[in-house]
């Protein structure tokens, strides 16, 4: 967990801006130093994940259009930027990304254009593994 709380302090404390997002929910394991905390604005879902020392990041929609699928980070920013990532491992350039489109991943993940939003990334998830496993 404290790994995950260190890189949100330091990369990604416009969180709590405005008091926009809160913490929801939070796991630790005592092996492996396994962790993850959720937070949450009116409309966008947020997954940290800390796996065998490894930052994850992942998205859904909260509230009304709540989902069960994640989203990766790697893939909400190839839909907004169309291009290939070579890695889904929260980094800062992936929360610099965040902090300059976030209010366009929240309408994104809300209302009316949730459906397409999700049929956008089922389509990045089948390109991903395509790529991956040929």
């Amino acid at each position: 967990m404290t790994q995950i709380l260190l890189f949100i302090a330091a990369y990604m404390d416009y969180l709590w801006k405005d008091a926009r997002f809160r913490i929801t929910g939070s796991e630790v394991s005592t092996s492996f130093g396994n962790a993850l905390l959720h937070v949450e604005s009116e409309n966008l879902r947020i997954r940290f994940v800390s796996d065998r020392g490894q930052l994850l990041l992942g998205f859904q929609p909260a509230g009304p259009a709540a989902s069960k699928e994640w989203y990766s980070i790697d893939l909400v920013r190839r839909l907004f930027l169309h291009q290939r990532e070579d890695s889904s491992v929260l980094d800062p350039s992936y929360a610099r990304f965040l902090e300059e489109n976030l209010a366009e991943v929240e309408a994104r993940f809300t209302g009316e254009r949730w459906p397409d939003t999700r049929a956008d990334l089922k389509k990045l998830e089948a390109k991903r593994s395509k790529e991956m496993f040929g």
